[in-house]
């Protein structure tokens, strides 16, 4: 175990980073209190025992549960994708009372929409972007999803989909793109379920794209994205040679989440000031669906410790006060200009605010861990050898040790 992790365990997380003075998210910056905390699992792998795993041992308190994968749907569509999605939700009826008796809340999450993958090369494309009816099916199993769980407490909310996919030169001029579908179904959604949490998610899940999706006004809504900031590194192991890739630096991650995400803050500021969006929707809810490293990476505890204190830190107030501080120069400004009766001088102009204006102002609200019960690669309970093979830790691993001192955060 190296130096680092040895320090979290032995000081505990808090009180380690308020002694680790050099860190890019240095101490003297607030800490922002995502309320949810926990793991993306396959449905198959809740259970009572991994139940009370994730939850006394790990603290999390949220699950992000996929349903309709391509191996579970592959390229079903019409009555078949309906039966096989119900399938799949009479399964996760079985799970829910589970997770209720754990303190556990789920995030329903649709992994595959009818007709899945028209190709996987990338830019992988759904193929209900080349055939519009599949859209319309697509609107149609929401309101199913919808009107099954509206009033499921222990379903805490409903992510469109995992990581839409359109290639351009694929997209069929009559189907809607992700940003039009994506408003169609909240639509179909708020039919059933007017106060329930909707998740959207930029295309790919990439957090650049965030700013592609129109403006939607909704008090329930919040944006996602998947943290793959670094995403050779993070896939060591998985299409490279186990410890082959450098890990990024703090100050490589902090640079990566401004901007990717400063723009899209920036955005939704720009259609609130023309009323496009209520003042309300800004600052934005943002969630991570999947926060994540491979086992196989270099120093993978270390990174999952520098990737999960940027999703957790906030120096909005930094932003806001910049903000506010040029506004009210302006306005003090304008004031004198009108009390020399608007005849001398130029009248001053207000201020032009760009994204770098808003590299302060990203926070989340909450994120899940890439997985538990899932891919040997992606869960924190495994460990991978220097020739790439995973096995069932005995003890925590760095990722583990990281990831537990992150959730202990969770009341």
């Amino acid at each position: 175990m190296s130096r680092f992790l040895r320090s979290v365990r032995r000081l505990g997380f808090a009180t380690f980073l308020f002694t680790l003075g050099s860190s890019a998210f240095a101490p003297t910056l607030a800490v922002a209190e995502p309320s949810q905390r926990g793991f993306q699992i396959p449905i198959d792998s809740i259970s009572e025992e991994s139940l009370d795993d994730v939850a006394t041992n790990w603290k999390a308190n949220i699950l992000r549960v996929q349903i309709a994968n391509d191996y579970e749907i592959a390229e079903a569509t019409g009555a078949e994708y309906v039966t096989r999605i119900n399938t799949i939700l009479d399964k996760l009826d079985t799970k829910l009372p589970l997770l209720q008796a754990h303190g556990l809340k789920a995030i329903v999450c649709l992994s595959s929409p009818p007709g899945g993958l028209e190709t996987h090369t990338a830019p992988s494309h759904h193929r209900m972007f080349s055939q519009p009816a599949l859209q319309d099916e697509y609107v149609a199993i929401w309101r199913i999803i919808a009107s099954r769980y509206a009033a499921n407490d222990t379903v805490a909310a409903f992510d469109l989909l995992n990581e839409p996919a359109t290639r351009k030169s694929l997209l069929n001029p009559s189907a809607k793109n992700w940003g039009a579908l994506s408003i169609q179904t909240l639509a179909a959604v708020r039919e059933y379920a007017p106060n329930k949490l909707v998740i959207i998610k930029s295309l790919y899940g990439d957090p650049s794209k965030l700013t592609s999706l129109p403006p939607i006004q909704d008090a329930n809504l919040a944006y996602s994205y998947n943290s793959y900031f670094f995403s050779k590194y993070q896939h060591s192991g998985v299409y490279s040679t186990p410890f082959s890739v450098e890990r990024p630096s703090p100050v490589a991650i902090k640079r990566q989440l401004r901007r990717n995400l400063a723009p899209f803050y920036f955005k939704l500021y720009t259609r609130v000031q023309r009323k496009l969006l209520s003042p309300s929707m800004f600052p934005p809810k943002l969630i991570v669906g999947e926060a994540t490293v491979s086992g196989c990476a270099k120093e993978s505890g270390t990174f999952m410790n520098d990737l999960l204190s940027g999703l957790e830190t906030d120096v909005s107030a930094i932003g806001r006060t910049r903000r506010g501080s040029a506004i009210r120069n302006y306005e003090r400004a304008l004031q004198r200009w009108e009390r020399r009766n608007k005849r001398r001088g130029r009248k001053p102009r207000p201020p032009e605010f760009t994204q770098d204006d808003f590299n302060f102002d990203i926070t989340h609200v909450g994120y899940t861990v890439h997985a538990y019960g899932e891919y040997y690669a992606w869960d924190p309970r495994y460990s991978c050898s220097m020739t790439g093979e995973y096995s069932l830790s005995p003890s925590d691993t760095d990722r583990g040790i990281v990831i537990k001192s992150f959730f202990s955060k969770n009341q």
